[in-house]
């Protein structure tokens, strides 16, 4: 099947690790030129800029196509305005918009703060909004079609167990602006699609994964936690012309946790 991604310019939020490198890693190997953006944050003492750059160095060494690292802390607005100026200015014209960066805080309801609730939200809601807003400005001005792919998250329709409110919550705000965006873009040829991961085998969720893999395994059909590039195969499907008819729909990938 031909993705028909060879050349195209694809951002991909939160992809200097974890699921958002290996996100990178499969546009790459359908010859997308791709974006990897990373957190710095000066102010939290957090810079990724290290890893980004050696997801970089692999996209073109290894699939031999072109990438850019580019830093942006997903919840200001004015970094991803700046974001998407430097990746048209070092790639060209945004194609496809994958936004997996997330913040996850963790915690009962009575220990969170105000301000870890609303951080979670402007990184998770307002900066996948912003990012849209953003791409969908300049498609329509070029007269051009994209697609936009939103990572969300089996808790978005679960919740967690492990104490996740903030994150679940903005999960499932995520899907239904992945709905909503899609009905008013399908006329313009715009697809917004989400994937719902269910447990993924990253440094994100190893301790927790240990500390509860019996419980865990007896809720997944398939008997096994995810690895990375099994939903980033999916996340590259839906960003693809694979998916030419298909518009906000959420890919459920999580070995059968769901089965939505």
């Amino acid at each position: 099947m031909d993705l028909n991604l060879k050349d195209k310019v694809a951002i991909v939020t939160g992809a200097s690790s974890g699921l958002g490198k290996a996100i990178a890693i499969a546009m790459a190997k359908e010859g997308a030129k791709v974006a990897v953006n990373y957190l710095k944050n000066d102010e939290k003492g957090l810079d990724f800029s290290d890893d980004a750059n050696a997801v970089v160095a692999e996209l073109k060494k290894t699939y031999g196509t072109e990438a850019i690292a580019v830093a942006c802390d997903m919840a200001f607005e004015d970094q991803i305005l700046a974001m998407f100026d430097a990746v048209e200015a070092g790639l060209g014209k945004v194609d496809v918009l994958i936004n997996n960066a997330a913040y996850l805080p963790k915690g009962p309801i009575t220990g969170y703060t105000k301000e870890e609730w609303d951080y979670t939200f402007q990184v998770n809601v307002t900066g996948c909004f912003v990012a849209c807003r953003e791409l969908v400005k300049r498609l329509l001005a070029d007269e051009r079609q994209g697609r936009i792919v939103n990572v969300v998250s089996q808790a978005a329709f679960r919740g967690s167990t492990t104490g996740h409110l903030p994150y679940d919550s903005s999960k499932g705000a995520m899907v239904s602006f992945t709905r909503a965006l899609a009905r008013e873009l399908g006329p313009k040829g715009i697809a917004v699609n989400a994937v719902a991961p269910g447990l993924i085998r990253t440094e994100m969720v190893a301790k927790t994964w240990e500390q509860n893999k019996e419980r865990y395994l007896k809720s997944m059909p398939i008997c096994r936690i995810s690895e990375p590039y099994e939903i980033a195969n999916v996340v590259t499907f839906a960003a693809s012309d694979g998916a030419s008819y298909m518009t906000g729909a959420t890919f459920d990938v999580t070995g059968g946790m769901m089965m939505h």
